[in-house]
């Protein structure tokens, strides 16, 4: 999917951004510690232009010296504390941020390790990486540029107003008007040119992560095809078309605030004539003439950030749009999930591996299944299959048929296409997460090995597994010499997806997660692809074995791809699928030269 092809219509941003800034999660109390905070800097500086302005038109008029030695302290304190609140104001509202950064992130990630279909695996990677990345931090720039400052506007416009009232109240109308011209009509101006520009401005920097990532990812490849100079071409055409959108969504924003200077003038040119006329007429002192006249100055700080704010809820908007197509209507009401892989996450795992031994698995059935990516794109048809508790079969089949598919709708990934799947007599697809993983865990082919230490590798599996766990697992698999040899042990760092360990060590990697999480049914993806015949058909045999408790408990399920036909145990009930979405289901045997024999 390219990352241009997001089109959506002001009402649906607008909707898809409420959903999306609920998984903020930001407490009240939090968001108003912030907003009180900024609001106190505000303030001080306001009073501090107020004194400011009656002591220096007081005091040639020479009032009682105990009025100006008042007034003094007050600019010193009033000085102070504004640089106190400020510090209060940028840690309270960066703090809010932050944290709703945090969850935002926790949550986008729990709603797309629940998402089935196959909508994320048509997206660019470094297109999905832009829209975690960039755009969830769009949400939290909101809490910071946006939300915060409007509020903060709206008390300072009452506070003004409030303060000016006593004075003049033909002033206080007129900066009443300037206030919400400044405030209202500005960022409206304002987020109207910026909507038809910030959405250029997401979707282009989303262009140019997936170019850069994809050149990072396929450097070698492309500089053994000549293709690299051509590529990086691609990417300096992508960061200029990113820098021009920049400008031209910076000239909308730029208007808007420079109105903002233009209807200060007419405040004060308001209160100039307020002030005039309480002269002429002898209803106000010095001080209070000079303060009408200072005043607007140190009025309009906080609308001054409005049009900046409502060019940030543009863009925000866009990218809350784009978040919301990645995580789908899932996001709406997070909960605890398992990874994408079906593996959950470490606040998932809080029982022993003995203790989810002993969890009994359910029947897990199938009836007419219909596997795919779509009516269109059925790669298993009218699949009858049972999977009872304690039971072992082995899937087989060629390249591009469907077997990988099929784990997918058996372990809730993808939804049928036709038929039911069922765990337990429930329709899977309608049981929450927690209760699928709870029994039915997927290790798919491609499962992420992540750039962290090999512990934390197998603590996606289980949170709270214990160095002894991971070895024992480590060992189950034939990792233990691997391990030894690195230079940290389980604490040693892997780099990116496997990149810097073998094919085979990957595999085993990944397999022992499996080991660790123990769950009632596994679901596994080629477990023993890129091993040498002799080790991996061991570990087939094993994992396929009910009675060898070594791999998976005995009395655990398990559904398990594999081409080596030969490594089957006889009596293994076997799954054949074949091409055009047909498949037969038969009980493995000694080796014959039978046709149709899983040999």
């Amino acid at each position: 999917m390219s990352a241009t092809s997001t089109r959506t219509t002001p009402r649906a941003r607008s909707s898809a951004l409420r959903r999306i800034i609920g998984l903020l999660e930001i407490p009240r109390s939090r968001m108003l510690a912030a907003v009180l905070a900024a609001a106190a800097t505000l303030a001080s500086s306001f009073a501090l232009a107020a004194v400011a302005a009656w002591l220096v038109t007081t005091a040639w008029t020479m009032p009682n010296v105990l009025d100006l030695t008042v007034a003094v302290v007050a600019v010193r304190a009033l000085g102070i504390s504004r640089g106190v609140f400020r510090w209060l104001d940028r840690m309270l509202t960066h703090d809010v941020a932050l944290r709703g950064v945090v969850s935002l992130r926790t949550n986008l990630y729990t709603a797309l390790a629940r998402r089935r279909g196959d909508a994320l695996s048509r997206m660019r990677r470094g297109d999905l990486l832009a829209r975690l990345g960039d755009d969830a931090q769009e949400l939290g720039d909101l809490v910071i540029r946006a939300v915060v400052p409007g509020l903060v506007a709206a008390v300072m416009t009452v506070v003004v107003v409030v303060t000016i009232a006593p004075l003049s109240l033909p002033a206080a109308a007129c900066m009443l008007l300037s206030l919400a011209l400044a405030g209202i009509l500005a960022p409206l101006a304002a987020h109207r040119a910026a909507r038809l520009t910030e959405t250029a401005v997401v979707e282009t920097r989303s262009d140019l992560t997936a170019s850069g990532l994809g050149i990072l990812d396929d450097a070698t490849a492309l500089r053994v095809q000549n293709r690299l100079e051509e590529r990086l071409e691609e990417l300096a055409r992508a960061q200029r078309a990113h820098d021009a959108a920049i400008d031209r969504a910076a000239l909308p924003s730029a208007l808007a605030s420079a109105s903002v200077p233009a209807v200060m003038i007419l405040a004060v040119l308001g209160s100039v004539l307020a002030a005039g006329a309480a002269w002429l007429h002898g209803g106000a002192g010095a001080g209070a003439i000079g303060m009408l006249v200072l005043l607007p100055l140190s009025s309009f700080e906080a609308v001054t950030a409005l049009p900046a704010a409502a060019a940030q809820l543009a863009r925000t908007r866009a990218a809350a749009a784009r978040l919301d197509e990645a995580v789908g209507p899932d996001a709406a009401s997070p909960t605890p999930a398992g990874i994408a892989s079906g593996v959950p996450d470490g606040a998932a795992g809080t029982e022993s591996t003995d203790a989810r031994a002993q969890t009994a698995p359910l029947r897990l059935t199938a009836h007419g299944l219909g596997a795919g990516f779509g009516p269109g794109a059925v790669r298993v048809e009218d699949l009858d299959l049972e999977l009872s508790p304690g039971e072992r079969i082995a899937v087989i089949g060629g390249s591009g048929v469907g077997k990988t598919t099929l784990l997918q709708t058996l372990a809730g990934l993808l939804d049928p296409v036709s038929g039911s799947v069922r765990l337990g007599g429930r329709n899977l697809p309608t049981m929450s997460e927690a209760e699928v993983r709870a029994q039915v865990i997927a290790l798919l082919e491609d499962a992420h090995v992540f750039a962290t230490t090999v512990r934390e590798n197998l603590r996606v599996a289980r949170g709270d597994v214990s160095a002894q766990e991971c070895e024992a697992a480590l060992r189950a698999v034939g990792l233990e010499d691997w391990v030894e040899s690195l230079p940290r042990g389980l604490d040693s760092m892997l780099g990116p997806d496997g990149t810097t360990i073998s094919g085979g060590e990957r595999r085993r990697l990944l397999l022992a997660r499996a080991v660790v999480r123990a769950a009632p049914i596994t679901l596994l993806d080629e477990p023993t692809e890129h091993l040498d015949a002799a080790r991996g058909d061991d570990l087939l045999r094993r994992l396929l074995d009910p009675a060898d408790g070594s791999l998976l408990p005995v009395g655990a399920s398990a559904v398990i791809v594999t081409h080596r036909v030969e490594a089957i145990p006889d009596g293994t009930h076997v799954l054949r699928i074949l091409p055009g979405g047909g498949h037969e289901l038969v009980r493995a045997e000694s080796r014959t030269d039978e046709p149709g024999s899983p040999r």
